[in-house]
């Protein structure tokens, strides 16, 4: 699931988040509080989370009601958007037009100034994606994570092109369902609200 909203997220002029470590909002919070109470009937083995605090608090609510203990990592966090973090699109298109025209072209590869590209950002997630699903076979297991990451992760899980990202959205505290057992993935949902509508 993506984790509640932040400040950054929301707004007439939303900007780059990345590893920038902001707090849920007032919204975000309830958010949190509705997809834990979302879960709470689930048998949940597990529960993983980046530390940036706007994961991290997400996850710690889902957690409470089934007396788990987050395992927070660092590699499921977001991009990594370095100079450009606070900052918003007409903004960079004034001050690092170049660099934001190539990194629009071509994400995957081209990094955000200081920052990371998106082919970084998976090379450092997917052995921790790995290792999840091994170590929880037969388990259910909640991974909190960031906009770009799960994006990328659901065109993994597709067969889809990276670049195909895009066209993937998870609102802030939705939640994407998926099967393993083997080889076979089985994608359920992709950013299910049902459980937001009463904070639309």
């Amino acid at each position: 699931m993506r984790h509640g909203e932040v400040a950054g997220n929301v707004g007439e002029k939303p900007t780059f988040v990345g590893w920038n470590d902001l707090p849920l909002n007032a919204k975000g919070e309830k958010q949190a509080e509705a997809v834990a109470e979302f879960l709470r009937s689930e048998t949940l083995d597990a529960i993983y989370s980046s530390d940036l605090q706007r994961a991290k608090n997400t996850a710690e609510a889902i957690a409470t009601p089934h007396g788990l203990t987050v395992r927070v990592d660092a590699d499921l966090r977001e991009v990594n958007y370095g100079a450009w973090e606070g900052l918003g699109e007409i903004e960079l298109q004034r001050e690092y037009s170049l660099q934001w025209q190539a990194r629009q072209n071509d994400p995957w590869n081209v990094a955000a100034v200081e920052g990371e590209s998106y082919q970084q950002m998976w090379t450092r997630f997917l052995p921790k994606w790995n290792q999840m699903v091994e170590n929880h076979a037969g388990e259910t297991v909640v991974l909190v994570a960031h906009n770009g990451l799960i994006r990328m992760l659901l065109c993994f899980l597709l067969g889809a092109p990276f670049e195909n990202f895009k066209r993937i959205q998870v609102s802030n505290g939705s939640v994407s369902r998926l099967q393993i057992e083997g080889q076979k993935i089985l994608l359920q949902s992709i950013g299910e609200t049902s459980h937001l509508q009463s904070l639309l």
